[in-house]
């Protein structure tokens, strides 16, 4: 049976992001571009006239921010599948509150968008705001990037990529395992405001990713942490051990 394409509209602040939404959206069969603005002004007068599936709604602009267009629609009875497209990951709990589809970081990933959109296909029949909440929620695991700057922009990295982290001056190395890494323009101070609770400062110069946490010994005050095969040691002071181990017997299995 053939599925009748869904119809989007793109709202976001910036011309660059709606032009880059639009080639990442014209190779998917299943979705239609009905519309676009860069006027959060004048997004709300647009979906109610087109009323599309789907909005792709940027979160932070001038004047009026993704989260006041969405109240606004709801206002006014039309509850469109929202994915919210925005460089920031701070507002993840607002947008799963407020019933998103989905939450996409910029830069956004064909892969994730393309599987964003699959969640309206597959859903379009449901209006259920427990199965919207319940993807978002995965969504946001699974996706979740961290942005650090480097001397020639910046990287992003899935907190589960990262085996541990190393001070180096005002800058700091971020290990994927024994052998490669890269270097960020963000001294460890900086990089632990980022990150998520599954990562511990276990010294002055060093932040471990607990998911990788496989030995601990409060005896001779080590840890050993292990991926793709290799397994490495650090020393870690008392109060730290304590810490890694509630990390140890809290984690879901």
């Amino acid at each position: 049976m053939k599925h009748s394409k869904l119809t989007a509209v793109i709202i976001d602040d910036e011309t660059e992001a709606i032009n880059g939404m639009q080639v990442l959206l014209s190779g998917l069969e299943s979705i239609e571009i009905a519309g676009s603005t860069t006027d959060p002004e004048k997004a709300v007068s647009l979906c109610l006239r087109i009323r599309p599936h789907i909005i792709f709604l940027d979160i932070n602009m001038p004047g009026k921010d993704g989260f006041a267009v969405l109240h606004e629609l709801h206002e006014h009875q039309f509850f469109p599948y929202t994915i919210f497209t925005t460089a920031w990951d701070q507002h993840t709990l607002k947008a799963i509150k407020v019933g998103a589809l989905d939450y996409l970081l910029k830069p956004i990933d064909r892969n994730e968008l393309k599987a964003a959109v699959q969640k309206a296909v597959d859903n379009k029949e449901s209006h259920s705001i427990e199965q919207r909440i319940e993807s978002l929620e995965k969504a946001v695991k699974n996706h979740r990037k961290l942005r650090f700057n480097t001397r020639s922009g910046y990287i992003m990295i899935h907190p589960d990529e990262i085996l541990y982290i190393e001070a180096d001056a005002n800058y700091s190395e971020i290990w994927y395992n024994k052998t490669r890494r890269d270097v960020v323009s963000m001294n460890l101070g900086a990089i632990e405001a980022l990150l998520p609770e599954q990562f511990i400062r276990i010294s002055r110069s060093i932040i471990i990713n607990s998911t990788w946490l496989t030995k601990l010994s409060g005896l001779n005050k080590k840890c050993s942490l292990r991926k793709e095969n290799e397994e490495i040691e650090f020393c870690v002071p008392e109060k730290q051990v304590r810490e890694l181990k509630l990390k140890i017997e809290n984690r879901p299995y």
